[in-house]
């Protein structure tokens, strides 16, 4: 398949009042201004995903197309492929049954998010057409583990349980021979620097990590005697960077600082552009507007961390999935501590003038950040419905 070009996708997913934001910052409405950071929405490796099924579209045309599962993590994105004609054969839409009628005909799209190793050796098997769309930022902790696997360290991943980007790590490493232990937070990775620290027994380290958080047979007193850290490329930065720091102490006091060189290793594998929307959504949360709001699907890693930014500055932050959330008295939107999905009331600052920030995850397009921003217009009263 050839070089993508994004301008396609681009123009699909365009917004004229997104365009007229990016460029200048900020616009005024009325008593209301609008905010927009330097970086946010649409990153390189989406729009690249999205170029290539496209081209698959055109360069399959006839045949059956699936996907793995979500192309991103952006229902809107997702609904319109299925609208295209694009299959899924896991996850809320899944065609029952489809992965055994698989064959030479079909072409199945590998998400950006990559895929377990058992996935890919199943549909080579089938003798399907693969169009792999995997984020060249993903296959950068790939190739990190394969190296600590090779060199006997267990890999510590900071990352989410069941997110497909984690998952499919932890698949390529259990394949390779090597084990894994992943934590989300570094209040989960204390018990593991406790344990390093000989604080806390094998047993104590089992129980105080989630279920499916290590490898099969993962032996905590045999497999921690080398430790290999990576990030999911879209988790929040500064915790990874904690997580490492406090990980590199727990097996300096185990091992002295001589001993490191042979017991740690520690590599960022943030993708670049989660760093700049998540410096650039700080950036703009510490100027302290009345109002942050964070687009993006509820399963988007990176939207959640970027609703952590506006939090961890003291800014009421909601992350909601659309202009559908937004009502007069009420936001629908995603818990950044407990993960659920609610409604806040008296959430619309009454007071005027009223400065409301917004970004984007980057699975969001503009179009649907540029219908979240009318619709706030609108319930301020400074433009009609």
């Amino acid at each position: 398949m050839s070089s993508f070009d994004a301008t396609e996708v681009r123009l699909t997913w365009r917004s004229t009042l997104v365009e007229r934001l990016r460029e200048a910052g900020s616009l005024q409405f009325g008593q209301v201004e609008i905010v927009l950071p330097r970086s946010f929405g649409f990153c390189w490796g989406v729009d690249r995903a999205l170029a290539m099924v496209e081209e698959a579209r055109r360069e399959h045309a006839g045949r059956p197309l699936w996907l793995i599962s979500s192309i991103i993590h952006n229902p809107r994105v997702n609904e319109d492929l299925r609208a295209k004609g694009v299959r899924f054969l896991r996850g809320e839409h899944a065609d029952a049954g489809a992965w055994e009628r698989l064959g030479a005909l079909d072409v199945v799209i590998v998400p950006a998010f990559s895929a377990p190793v058992e996935d890919l050796m199943r549909l080579e098997a089938r003798g399907v057409t693969v169009v792999d769309t995997t984020c060249p930022w993903v296959i950068k902790p790939h190739k990190r583990t394969l190296k600590y696997v090779k060199e006997g360290f267990t890999t510590v991943i900071h990352g989410t349980l069941g997110h497909e980007e984690t998952e499919a790590t932890c698949s390529l490493i259990a394949h390779e021979g090597g084990h894994f232990v992943v934590v989300d937070s570094l209040e989960q990775a204390l018990p593991l620097a406790r344990f390093l620290e000989g604080e806390l027994d094998a047993d104590g380290l089992r129980a105080a990590l989630p279920e499916r958080a290590c490898s099969i047979g993962f032996d905590p007193s045999r497999d921690l005697a080398r430790v290999g850290v990576i990030n999911q490329t879209t988790m929040l930065a500064r915790e990874s960077r904690a997580i490492g720091d406090r990980l590199r102490a727990a097996l300096a006091k185990r091992d002295g600082e001589a001993g490191l060189e042979e017991s740690f290793r520690d590599f960022d594998t943030i993708c670049r552009a989660t760093q700049d929307n998540q410096d650039a959504a700080r950036a703009i949360a510490e100027q302290s507007p009345d109002l942050f709001l964070v687009v993006g699907g509820y399963d988007s890693s990176n939207t959640k961390n970027l609703a952590r930014v506006g939090d961890d500055a003291g800014v009421p932050a909601y992350h909601i999935e659309g202009p559908h959330c937004l009502d007069v008295e009420s936001v629908r939107h995603r818990d950044r501590v407990s993960g659920r999905i609610g409604e806040t009331q008296g959430w619309l600052p009454s007071r005027r003038p009223l400065r409301v920030a917004f970004t984007a995850g980057a699975s969001t397009p503009d179009a649907l950040l540029g219908e979240v921003i009318a619709r706030l217009l609108q319930l301020c009263g400074e433009i009609e419905n």
